[in-house]
């Protein structure tokens, strides 16, 4: 007679009687192992591509919130956990030690210029210069730099170092009459030009104002030298067109100042199309370390063409499934377009673009085409009539999955703030500018006053009536860095330190809000939520890693903290 098996489903009891030999060696062998494995061996661990270890990782997935490890393989997340479970498992061929450094996914910024901004690194930049001395002597310095007798290019002056953002050309004469001297405002809708420049366009007293544009003028009414929105145009259009190269050489400074800042996905908020050959020059030569999605402006030749809704959901690194309207201009100019007037300016509220039924007609044929609409709006009547061309999508399409969003608003009114969350459009704010810096004080409260300025970039209202938040740059205008305008939405002050005081600080919010906008919120926007956003099982392995956890960093230092490493599709795009 057969002894009774021993268990297999645990340790095996101690009570039971060997008799046979032979068997008993068997058992010993068969408890041994069970033994073996109740201590926790296990077979040979998984190879994979990645290990990144011992970090704190906030994964922006609702179900996994927070983990310390990951394991990636072929650009993938293949496990996320603890460092117990993920070395269990998994062996990396490279396996690196966080030391507690924090991990996300990749930042989504979704409003920047990369060409443009790249390009403008190459010519005189103006940027972070604070005193009218300074930029005229950095405009002489690059005069002399870069001797000869053709144009002068820059970009990046702070309007609000001038009167009424006003520079007037004699500061450029004084520099240089022998070569034309063109520098773009750091707002985008304001340029700067010497008289030579503005010969040769042929602006003169008695040139009118192009349709959308301002010719700036002076008391016997010579152009100052300062233009506005459209007119900047009638300059540029005898400056001899940017080579395809400088396109694609600014476009990588752009990509590597991205990547450099943790930022894998952007969305290019005017994309015409030169700017689409340097992408996908960049795109073939495998040189693209971003997703981008490129918003073509309607006004672009050809632009009906260039725009590819079948795009959305591909693999691509470029896709074309996004158009751009500008709804308004801005403050700074009293182009923005407003609810009420401008108090320098009685009777005058701005002006639109396009009449409200244009632009209503216009949002209604994209909708109907599958095209995602990208709208620049400053002023509240502008934001009012963006929202109300979606509303005519709506009611004449049906909804539809384009996601819609509406980009800068400076000023909501209060009866337009819950409509976001009501028509599924989706918030994109400039946070880096929601602080009471010279442009507001200096140059926006004398032209609308305190009760709207402490209504200003109203992002907490948004979010506290159900709506989507984003987060975008708009570089070259202001920083690329998320952390600067993640602090600054935090805060409401200014993340240099340099300006004192608050911006409405009801219209804080929390860096978990923030950390979403420029994560999964900016991946929903670009459509690729299902492949990046968040830090999951099967999505790719787009993120960055911080010198340290934002959650344990005191909000007025956020805008501070180093990123060490950026990873696109697992591939390293940037290490500190």
């Amino acid at each position: 007679m057969h002894p009774p098996p021993l268990s297999t489903g645990g340790y095996p009891d101690a009570k039971v009687r060997v008799t046979n030999p032979e068997r008993g060696a068997m058992r010993a062998i068969h408890i041994l192992v069970l033994i073996m494995l109740a201590v926790g061996c296990t077979p040979e661990r998984q190879p994979v591509d990645l290990v990144l270890r011992n970090g704190a990782v906030y994964t922006m997935n609702p179900e996994q919130p927070q983990a310390q490890a990951l394991a990636i393989s072929a650009g993938r997340i293949v496990a996320i956990g603890s460092d117990q479970t993920i070395a269990r498992t998994y062996k990396g061929n490279v396996d690196l030690d966080l030391s507690g450094q924090m991990v996300l996914p990749g930042f989504h910024d979704s409003h920047v210029h990369p060409v443009y901004g790249g390009v403008e690194l190459g010519q005189c930049n103006l940027s972070d210069l604070t005193s009218i001395e300074a930029i005229t002597a950095k405009v002489s310095t690059c005069d002399k730099d870069n001797p000869g007798s053709g144009w002068l290019l820059g970009a990046g002056w702070n309007l609000s170092l001038f009167p009424q953002a006003n520079p007037n050309k004699s500061l450029l004469d004084a520099i240089s009459t022998k070569r034309p001297i063109f520098l773009g405002g750091a707002d985008g809708h304001s340029s700067w030009a010497n008289s030579t420049a503005l010969t040769l366009a042929g602006i003169e007293r008695e040139t009118a104002n192009p349709p959308n544009g301002i010719i700036e003028r002076d008391p016997n009414g010579d152009a100052s030298g300062t233009l506005r929105e459209s007119a900047q145009d009638v300059v540029r259009a005898v400056i001899p067109p940017t080579t395809a190269e400088a396109l694609r050489e600014g476009l990588l400074r752009g990509l590597k100042m991205a990547n450099g800042f943790g930022i894998t996905s952007f969305i290019d908020a005017a994309a015409g199309p030169k700017d689409l050959e340097a992408y996908r020059a960049l795109e073939s030569s495998g040189q693209l370390t971003a997703r981008v999605v490129a918003s073509i402006p309607v006004t672009a030749n050809d632009a009906d063409a260039l725009m590819h809704p079948e795009d959305r959901g591909t693999d691509s690194r470029l896709r074309t499934d996004s158009a751009k309207i500008f709804v308004d201009g801005v403050l700074e100019g009293e182009t923005a377009a407003l609810l009420d007037p401008y108090l320098d300016h009685p009777g005058f509220s701005g002006d639109l673009k396009t009449s409200p039924e244009e632009l209503a007609a216009r949002v209604v044929d994209l909708d109907r085409r599958g095209i995602q609409v990208h709208m620049h709006a400053i002023g509240d009547r502008a934001v009012r009539v963006a929202l109300d061309a979606v509303a005519a999508a709506r009611k004449a399409n049906g909804p539809s999955d384009n996601r819609h969003h509406i980009a800068h608003l400076q000023l909501i009114d209060p009866l337009d703030r819950p409509r976001f969350a009501q028509l599924g459009v989706i918030a994109n704010f400039q946070a880096l500018w929601a602080f009471p810096d010279r442009y507001i004080i200096d140059v926006n409260l004398p032209q609308v006053g305190q009760a709207r300025v402490d209504q200003m970039y109203p992002i907490g209202s948004v979010l506290r009536a159900g709506g989507r938040i984003v987060g975008g740059s708009d570089w070259s205008v202001s920083s690329m860095n998320p952390l600067l305008a993640i602090e600054t939405a935090v805060t409401r002050s200014d993340p240099t330190g340099h300006i004192a005081g608050v911006l409405n600080e009801a219209e804080r919010v929390s860096l978990a809000d923030m950390l979403a906008a420029y994560t999964i919120n900016g991946a929903y926007l670009m459509h690729q939520e299902k492949t990046t956003g968040s830090l999951e099982v099967g999505k790719a392995a787009d993120l960055v890693v911080l010198e340290r956890d934002l959650f344990k960093t005191a909000p007025q230092d956020i805008g501070e903290v180093a990123v060490t490493r950026t990873m696109l599709d697992g591939a390293t795009v940037y290490s500190r």
